[in-house]
C-alpha cells in the first residue's frame, strides 16, 4: 500500500513522540537500575531522577537536527510498512547506544568517554568479556524502551502517521536552540559525585569528552604568564624533567640497620582496586580488610595518600620510575618508551635480584613491556604462570590471588637476596568473582555486624556483596603471604610496601578524589616504630624516597640525575601538603594538578581539606597560580612527547652516594596566601547529647572582611540536612583570626554516622562567602573527629 497524505518532513513530529517516551522509559530504568540499594533518601532520588530527565531531554532535542536529516529518506519512502521498520530501527539505534552507555556505567560507576580510544581491540575484548553479567532488571531496563518505541511507531503508523510541517519547523528550531542551554549538573541538589553521576547523560558525557580529547589533543602548550610563572625553572629543551637528584631521607629515621650489615630486600604490593574509603583505620565507607588493618598498625600508615592514576593503566611507571603521564599512558608509548632509572634498574645495578608477579596477560596496557625496560630479570604472568594452578572460571582476567600468592610463595624461598620484588593483584576487579566465594560473602556479613552498620544503610552494602565479598578474600590472601613468609630466612631484613593501584570505582564514591585515595602501607621487621602518618604523598614519591633510604641508611648509591616527578614521601603527622604533582582519571582525561592544598580539575579550583575532601573555591589568584604550575608539566610532557626522551644515560644512570640536601624542604612547594575569608582549622568532638564544632576564621585580604556569620550544617551519610546552627556575625581586620565555637544537637536520625559543615555566610541570605570545611564525620558515640588544616 502506497501513502500520499503528507510529506516527509511533517511525518517527522507527528512520529517523534514514540522516541520522546522511549527515551523517557529509558532513562526511568536506568535510574532505578542505579538506585537500587543505594542509601539515598527519597528527596535525593526524587532529584537524581528529575535531572536524568530533564537532561535525557535536552539531549534528544539537541539530537534533532541529525535525526531529521537521518531520517528524512527513510520519511521519504511512499509505502507505509518499510517506512516504519526502517524508522524504528534507525531510532533503535539511537537507543541502543544509550542503553550500553548506560550499561557500562551501571559496572564501571564512571561515564564512558574518550578512554574508548585508548586501549586496543584486543584490551577491549578481554575487559568486555569480563564485564558483569545483565541482570533481569538491566535486561528489561534495555528491551522495555525499544518495546515503547516500536509500540509508538506501530500506532503512528495504523494513525496514517499524518504530522504537521510547522511542529517539526518548530522541533527544528528547538533543537538548535537547546544548544545554548547548558545540561543541568545538579550540583547545588545532588550531594556527592555518585549521585551526579547517576543523573548525568551519558551519550552528552561520552560526546563532550571525545570532543574535548580531539580538541585538546597533545602539542606543545603556551608558556604560562610570565608574572605567574617567576618561581617555575626554564625548562630544558632536550630533558623537560631531568634534575639533580636530592631526595631527602624521610623514612631513614625509622629504620634500623640489618643484624648482619647487609642490604635488605624490597616487596612492593599493588593491590587491585584498593581504596581508603573501604580499608584502614577511620575508613568512610568501615573497613573491609582487618588483615591489612593489622599490618598498618605495626608500620609506616600514610592516612591520606594519592594514587596518580584513575586507573591502572599509570600504576608501574608512576610508582617504579616517578614518570610523567605521556599522552594516553607511559606504557601507551610502546616500543617508543624511553629507557629511565627507576627502582628496579636502579637496584638492579647494584647487584638485587629482581622479579615481577601477575596473574594477568601483561600485554595488557603494556606492563610487559614496561618491565622489560626496567631490565626486570624474572616476570611471572598468565602466559609463564606454570603448571599446577587454576585459572578463574569466573574471569577472563587469568589467575585468581590465591593462584597468585601460591605461585609467588612457591619462589619465596629460591629468591636470591638481595631482591626486589612486585606482586599485582587482580581479583578486585570485574567481575569480582573467584571459587570458593559464598564463604566471603557470608563473612561479609560477619563484617557487617562487626562494624555496626545501621539497618538502613545493609541494602547499599548487600547490593555491593560481590565487591566487599572480593575484597575480603585478597585480604585474606595478603594475610596467607605475610604468614607464610614470616618464617623465611629474608623476612627479617625486608622492606614491605603495599598500596592500591586506584581505588575501584563499583562501590559508588562520595567524592572524585576518592578515586585516587588509596592506602599506603611501609612495614618492615627493620621498623624501630609504627607511625600515622597524615602529610599528602602521592606514588609519584615512592621510588624516590625508598632510593633515598637505601643509600643513604644502607649505603646503597641511587643516580645523580633523574627525570622523577616525586619529591620523596612526607613524613609529617598533621595534615598538609608540600608537593606539586598531576593526576590522570584516565589515559584521555585532562591532567588535573594539586600544588600545596590547591586541585585544578576541569578549569575550576577547589581546596583539599583535612579528611581528604574537596571543596569549591573562588579565588582568581590562587588558580592562575596552580594553572601556572600544571602548564608547566603539561609543556614539559609535550616536549617529552616530541623528544621520546627523559635522560641521556637512559636506564643505568651514574650512580652517587647519598649526599642530603641542604634544605630538607628545598622542593616544598609554597603557595599564594588565599584571599577572602576562610578557615585554619575546624574540630568536632560529641559532648553529651550535642556536638561541638570549634572553628577558627581568618581573613586573608588586605583590607577588613565583610561581616559574616558561622553556619554550621548538620547533615545525614546521604546529604539530608538535619540541623542548621549560626553564630553571631563577624567581621575580621586584616590577617585577623577568631575562633568560633557552635554546638549542634545530635538527632536520631544520626544512629550511625552523620557529618558537619562549617562555611562563613552572607547574613541576608545564608549562602557561602568563603572556604569552609565540609563532611567533618561525626561518629555514634565517637570522641573527637575533625582536624587542623596546615
Amino acid at each position: 500500500m502506497t501513502e500520499h497524505n503528507g510529506n516527509a518532513w511533517s511525518r517527522f513530529s507527528s512520529a517523534f513522540p514514540a522516541l520522546l517516551l522511549a527515551q523517557a522509559v529509558l532513562v526511568a530504568g536506568a535510574v532505578l537500575n542505579g538506585l537500587q540499594g543505594a542509601s539515598w533518601d527519597g528527596n535525593q532520588r526524587w532529584a537524581i531522577a528529575g535531572i536524568a530527565l530533564v537532561q535525557a531531554g535536552l539531549v534528544l532535542l539537541r539530537l534533532v537536527p541529525l535525526l531529521l536529516l537521518v531520517s528524512l529518506p527513510v520519511l521519504a519512502i511512499r509505502r507505509r510498512v518499510p517506512r516504519v521498520l526502517l524508522l524504528a530501527v534507525v531510532w533503535s539505534l539511537l537507543l541502543v547506544v544509550q542503553a550500553m552507555l548506560d550499561q557500562y556505567y551501571q559496572v564501571a560507576q564512571v561515564p564512558l568517554g574518550a578512554d574508548l580510544f585508548g586501549y586496543s581491540t584486543a584490551e577491549i575484548r578481554t575487559t568486555l568479556a569480563d564485564g558483569a553479567a545483565l541482570k533481569p532488571r538491566g535486561v528489561l531496563a534495555l528491551v522495555l524502551p525499544l518495546v515503547v518505541l516500536w509500540l509508538g511507531l506501530l500506532l503512528w503508523h495504523r494513525r496514517d502517521g499524518r504530522g504537521s510541517t510547522l511542529a517539526t519547523t518548530v522541533l527544528l528550531v528547538a533543537g538548535i536552540a537547546a544548544w545554548l542551554l547548558p545540561l543541568p549538573a545538579g550540583a547545588k541538589v545532588l550531594g556527592d559525585d555518585a549521585a551526579r553521576g547517576l543523573a548525568c547523560n551519558k551519550l552528552a558525557w561520552f560526546s563532550g569528552d571525545v570532543w574535548r580529547w580531539r580538541r585538546d589533543g597533545a602539542g606543545i602548550v603556551s608558556p604560562p604568564p610570565v608574572a605567574a610563572a617567576t618561581q617555575l625553572p626554564a625548562l630544558d629543551p632536550q630533558y623537560p624533567f631531568l634534575r639533580q637528584e636530592s631526595t631527602p631521607d624521610t623514612l631513614g629515621d625509622y629504620f634500623s640497620p640489618t643484624r648482619d650489615g647487609s642490604r635488605p630486600n624490597v616487596v612492593v604490593i599493588v593491590v587491585e582496586g584498593l581504596g581508603r574509603s573501604f580499608s584502614g583505620p577511620q575508613a568512610s565507607l568501615g573497613s573491609f580488610t582487618p588483615f591489612l588493618d593489622e599490618l598498618a598498625a605495626r608500620s609506616l600508615y600514610f592516612d591520606n595518600f594519592l594514587a596518580n592514576q584513575g586507573r591502572t593503566f599509570g600504576v608501574l611507571p608512576t610508582l617504579f620510575g616517578s614518570a610523567p603521564f605521556a599522552e594516553q599512558g607511559f606504557t601507551a608509548l610502546g616500543a617508543g618508551m624511553p629507557a629511565h632509572p627507576g627502582l628496579f634498574s636502579v637496584l638492579g645495578q647494584q647487584g638485587y635480584h629482581t622479579a615481577f608477579y601477575n596473574g594477568t596477560d601483561t600485554a595488557f596496557d603494556d606492563e610487559k613491556g614496561y618491565m622489560q625496560l626496567q631490565q626486570v630479570q624474572q616476570l611471572v604472568d598468565m602466559n609463564s604462570f606454570g603448571d599446577g594452578y587454576q585459572r578463574n572460571p569466573f574471569s577472563a582476567w587469568g589467575y585468581p590471588d590465591k593462584e597468585l600468592v601460591s605461585r609467588v610463595l612457591a619462589d619465596s624461598n629460591r629468591l636470591q637476596a638481595p631482591f626486589l620484588a612486585a606482586i599485582q593483584t587482580i581479583s578486585m576487579h570485574t567481575s569480582y568473582a573467584f571459587p570458593g566465594q559464598e564463604v566471603y560473602r557470608a563473612r561479609l556479613e560477619q563484617r557487617l555486624q562487626a562494624l555496626q552498620v545501621p539497618a538502613a544503610q545493609l541494602p547499599a552494602y548487600r547490593a555491593n556483596a560481590a565487591e566487599y565479598s572480593t575484597i575480603l578474600y585478597t585480604d585474606d590472601q595478603l594475610r596467607r603471604y605475610f604468614d607464610s613468609v614470616a618464617s623465611a630466612p629474608w623476612y627479617a631484613n625486608t622492606i614491605f610496601v603495599v598500596t592500591g593501584d586506584h581505588r575501584l570505582p563499583e562501590i559508588p564514591m562520595g567524592e572524585h578524589v576518592d578515586r585516587y585515595h588509596v592506602p599506603l602501607i611501609i612495614f618492615s621487621p627493620l621498623l624501630k616504630q609504627p607511625r600515622r602518618v597524615r602529610a599528602v604523598s602521592s606514588q609519584l614519591d615512592v621510588t624516590p624516597s625508598l632510593v633515598a633510604l637505601l643509600s643513604n641508611t644502607y649505603g646503597l648509591q641511587r643516580p645523580a640525575r633523574t627525570p622523577w616527578l616525586g619529591t620523596g614521601l612526607d613524613m609529617a603527622e598533621s595534615f598538609r601538603n608540600i608537593h606539586a604533582l598531576p593526576l590522570q582519571q584516565t589515559k584521555t582525561s585532562a591532567p588535573e594538578y594539586l600544588a600545596e592544598r590547591w586541585w585544578l580539575r576541569e578549569g575550576k579550583l577547589y581546596e583539599l581539606q583535612d579528611g581528604m575532601h574537596l571543596a569549591e573555591a573562588d579565588d582568581p589568584a590562587v588558580r592562575d597560580w596552580v594553572a601556572a604550575r600544571r602548564a608547566h608539566y603539561v609543556q614539559a610532557n609535550a616536549i617529552f612527547m616530541q623528544r621520546r626522551a627523559l635522560t641521556p644515560d637512559g636506564a643505568n644512570a651514574p650512580l652517587v652516594a647519598y649526599q642530603a640536601p641542604a634544605r630538607p624542604d628545598a622542593l616544598a612547594v609554597v603557595a599564594p596566601t588565599a584571599h577572602g575569608v576562610g578557615m585554619e582549622s575546624a574540630q568536632v568532638a560529641r559532648i553529651g547529647g550535642g556536638v561541638q564544632l570549634t572553628a577558627v576564621f581568618s581573613n586573608g585580604d588586605a583590607v577588613p572582611s565583610k561581616p559574616f556569620v558561622p553556619l554550621a550544617v548538620l547533615a545525614t551519610e546521604d546529604g539530608r540536612e538535619l540541623k542548621e546552627v549560626y553564630g553571631s556575625a563577624v567581621q575580621l581586620p586584616v590577617g585577623g583570626k577568631q575562633q568560633v565555637q557552635l554546638l549542634l544537637p545530635y538527632p536520631q536520625a544520626c544512629a550511625g554516622r552523620c557529618f558537619v559543615s562549617v562555611f562563613p555566610s552572607d547574613p541576608d541570605n545564608g549562602k557561602p562567602v568563603g572556604i569552609g570545611r565540609y563532611h567533618l564525620p561525626v561518629e555514634a558515640g565517637a570522641a573527637t573527629a575533625g582536624g587542623s588544616a596546615p
